[in-house]
């Protein structure tokens, strides 16, 4: 990796220990609990789930639920 380049391109953070740190924080502390098993599915629909939570997003989740359902023709 260029670190030089990314520098000169005003890129602060250019290491892997913010991706690290939000691994452990957004998907290991909630995916790891005691007796949690989850299919692919069902895992990264909870990690959308989680991400809009931390990122402070929650109202997408309340709107998108608050929808009529739409029926198929």
């Amino acid at each position: 990796m260029s670190y030089k380049q990314y520098r000169n391109m005003g890129c602060s953070i250019i290491g892997s220990g913010a991706i690290e740190s939000a691994h452990r924080t957004v998907i290991q502390s909630r995916m790891k609990l005691s007796g949690q098993r989850w299919s692919r599915r069902g895992a990264e629909n909870m990690l959308r789930l989680r991400v809009l939570s931390m990122n402070k997003q929650w109202s997408k989740v309340i709107d998108f639920l608050k929808m009529p359902l739409r029926r198929a023709a």
